[in-house]
């Protein structure tokens, strides 16, 4: 969709005006936000090198160029206030949420549970019946089959792992695991799980684990997404291209995420333009209003 000339200057200003305010105003008044910027800025160039160079591996698409109609359903999503910080976007959490409708996932599995606020989302969007697994690292652990690429991380949580999540009623169809990833057993979910969410610790040596026991889970019309796809964490964007020389699989990038996916029952129609990485699906003017949702419509947190 083109834009007006008005809107163009408009957001021209607007883009102007900020990168002013923390290039002029902020280093005597506040330089912690331009360091902030300027590092916000660097990473941001850097995602976009990677994505261009990794074009013909993985190509950039938008998520309803490869689920046709996929966000012509509501979705619901809660616990995504402005005064906690969350590793997924608003946007990210909104395509997460679609996919799970529309493959309609009875048996999902989340690879990093962290606070749940992830974990909320695909319990909110699957069907009554559907169980949600989801693993995180005990509280107490001692040792892990590999190095951690950010051992701090349970530092970084306000509260217990799965905490977002425990106090509503869908809670009830999640189960959390506490193991290491790379020791934990999963004979029993061998060809059985819809949809596939890996975004536990992105050192190389998980990443690689995490996605070839998903890849070993995955049902017939399942699907999996990788968080972080392009980003500071190299090791899962490293891991992606080798699967997509070595192994033959067709991965996507979703246009204005960080989400990386591989959904082999899926396919693009023939002469589909590739996205570019910063275009945003027409659809997140919906997601913002979805998001508008009060907890009173659906989900409630459970009386105590």
């Amino acid at each position: 969709m083109w834009e007006s000339k008005s809107t163009t200057i408009r957001k021209g200003a607007q883009t102007f005006g900020t990168v002013l305010y923390y290039l002029a105003c902020c280093p005597f008044v506040a330089p912690q936000r331009t360091i902030d910027f300027l590092r916000s800025v660097y990473f941001y160039r850097q995602e976009e090198k990677i994505r261009w160079l990794d074009q013909t591996l993985i190509p950039t698409v938008a998520p309803d160029q490869l689920f046709p109609g996929l966000f012509e359903n509501s979705v619901r999503l809660l616990e995504l206030g402005k005064n906690r910080r969350s590793a997924t976007t608003l946007l990210e959490s909104y395509v997460l949420a679609s996919v799970v409708r529309f493959v309609d996932a009875r048996t999902l599995f989340e690879f990093g549970t962290f606070e749940g606020r992830t974990t909320l989302q695909l319990a909110l969007n699957s069907p009554d019946e559907a169980v949600v697994y989801t693993l995180d690292l005990p509280q107490d652990f001692t040792a892990t089959q590999y190095k951690l690429s950010f051992p701090e991380e349970s530092q970084a949580r306000r509260l217990p792992v799965g905490g977002l999540f425990q106090p509503y009623e869908v809670a009830g169809k999640i189960k959390q695991i506490y193991a290491d990833s790379a020791r934990a057993n999963y004979e029993s979910l061998r060809g059985k799980v819809d949809f596939i969410f890996i975004d536990a610790d992105h050192g190389y040596n998980y990443v690689k684990s995490d996605s070839e026991n998903a890849f070993s889970m995955l049902s017939s019309k399942g699907v999996i997404l990788w968080h972080d796809y392009a980003s500071r964490w190299r090791d899962v964007t490293l891991y992606l291209r080798e699967v997509v020389k070595q192994q033959d699989k067709r991965i996507y990038h979703l246009a204005g995420t960080n989400l990386a996916i591989y959904a082999p029952s899926a396919s693009l129609p023939p002469k589909t333009r590739m996205a570019r990485s910063s275009e945003i699906p027409a659809a997140i003017s919906t997601c913002h209003q979805t998001n508008r949702i009060p907890k009173a419509d659906g989900q409630t947190p459970k009386s105590r």
